[in-house]
């Protein structure tokens, strides 16, 4: 196990992210094995439907989720990206949050009021679809994801706190905001969208 986010105190994140996982190993594994095996069920039932033989090419993407926008590959976002971990990594579980430095010095200053946000930093539709994919991929090998691809991959589910100006984007021309769906994950783990806006990494773990 080793976050490979940028963080100030990487050494800090990776002991309390460990100890979170050694503290509540086998309830993670099993919340997250029921959340796999339900969208297979989905996905396996409308390979073969009854109703509608045009379900699976017409909501299902035909197959190819990361590249063809359906109603499944949205769904995707709530049992995997947003529901994944049934104890989030949050100050109550881990011991820390994330922010931006902008966030950081409201934080500190005691200041922060309403102007800050919870980012999901990797996005929780890409999160989902990675998730769902990497299970398709593996062979519907549940222990293998629950065992082994989970406590490796646990950064997918970290949010950052940072200043509603650094997370709206009001249209595609906005340089003020976070773009939306337009980085792959191995740029998303080097926070190149927050870069593009403005916000300094690392993250600061606190």
């Amino acid at each position: 196990m080793n976050i490979k986010l940028p963080v100030n105190d990487s050494r800090f994140v990776n002991l309390r992210v460990k100890e979170y996982w050694n503290k509540n190993e086998k309830e993670i594994k099993a919340y997250f094995y029921n959340k796999l095996m339900g969208v297979k069920g989905e996905y396996e039932a409308a390979l073969d439907n009854p109703y509608d033989s045009d379900v699976f090419e017409n909501h299902y993407s035909n197959g190819d989720l990361e590249n063809i926008k359906g109603k499944f590959r949205s769904f995707l976002r709530l049992p995997l990206g947003y529901n994944g971990l049934v104890l989030p990594l949050n100050k109550t579980n881990v011991g820390f949050e994330l922010f931006s430095e902008e966030a950081y010095k409201l934080k500190v200053a005691r200041k922060i009021g309403n102007k800050l946000t919870k980012d999901h930093i990797f996005g929780v539709t890409e999160v989902g679809v990675h998730i769902f994919m990497e299970f398709i991929n593996s062979g519907w090998d549940w222990k293998y994801m629950c065992d082994e691809w989970l406590p490796n991959n646990l950064e997918l589910f970290f949010t950052c706190r940072i200043l509603k100006s650094e997370h709206q984007k009001e249209d595609e021309d906005d340089s003020n905001g976070i773009a939306r769906g337009k980085h792959s994950l191995e740029q998303k783990m080097l926070l190149e969208h927050y870069k593009e806006v403005g916000i300094p990494v690392p993250l600061i773990a606190d």
